[in-house]
């Protein structure tokens, strides 16, 4: 693979969302205020720990991320307007997730073995970049901010599921259920097809983005 430095292409802009406790809903997309984002430079071969660091590095107030921030869960899915067939349909597709800090109470649950490493966004997600799934110049990125627990420091397991609102049930640690894979989150009409939407990592659901360019070539 090509370093950042060896690349041929020029960085495009992505837009990254943000949020503590959820993704944001639907119909916040529709608004003319978008919500909360942070504009970064990149390539497609850009990683989720590359994405973290950008959360950890913004300078915002209030800070994005909490303080500490060991043990937060960042949930990353991208979204991208599907305009087969009629008017978009804005789907969700989840990245995956990194734990801040990794190691931390509850972390280890997820991963194949202890990360000694504890340098932002240590997961087995980690390395995933938005080429893995077919990442198109003009989608974007929304992430959840899931902070460890206040009463034990457990890290939110990443088999949490979301409910339609984008939040999550289960708490701290490990909860029942798996992953919301193949399932619509938000059902706009019908779907099916193949090529690269049906090749994308289907762990997500349907969400609303921003107004845009969202041709595909």
């Amino acid at each position: 693979d090509l370093s950042k430095d060896d690349e041929p292409t020029t960085p495009f802009l992505l837009k990254l969302f943000y949020r503590t406790g959820s993704f944001h809903r639907p119909e916040e997309f529709t608004s003319p205020s978008l919500p909360l984002h942070i504009h970064i430079y990149t390539w497609k071969t850009c990683t989720l720990t590359e994405l973290a660091h950008h959360l950890a590095a913004a300078v915002t107030q209030p800070p994005i991320l909490p303080s500490p921030a060991i043990g937060t869960r960042l949930v990353f899915r991208l979204i991208f307007a599907d305009t087969r067939g009629g008017p978009p349909r804005y789907v969700a597709k989840d990245l995956g997730s990194v734990v801040i800090g990794g190691g931390g109470p509850g972390a280890a649950d997820d991963n194949d073995e202890d990360d000694s490493d504890d340098a932002v966004g240590s997961s087995d997600d980690g390395a995933k970049t938005l080429n893995d799934v077919k990442f198109v110049v003009g989608d974007c990125v929304s992430c959840a901010i899931l902070p460890p627990s206040e009463v034990t420091g457990e890290v939110v397991s990443a088999s949490a599921r979301w409910d339609h609102d984008g939040g999550w049930h289960g708490g701290g640690g490990r909860t029942g259920g798996g992953r919301t894979r193949g399932r619509d989150v938000y059902p706009r009409g019908g779907g099916g097809g193949g090529g690269r939407y049906a090749d994308r990592d289907r762990r997500g659901g349907r969400d609303n983005v921003p107004d845009g360019e969202w041709r595909r070539g």
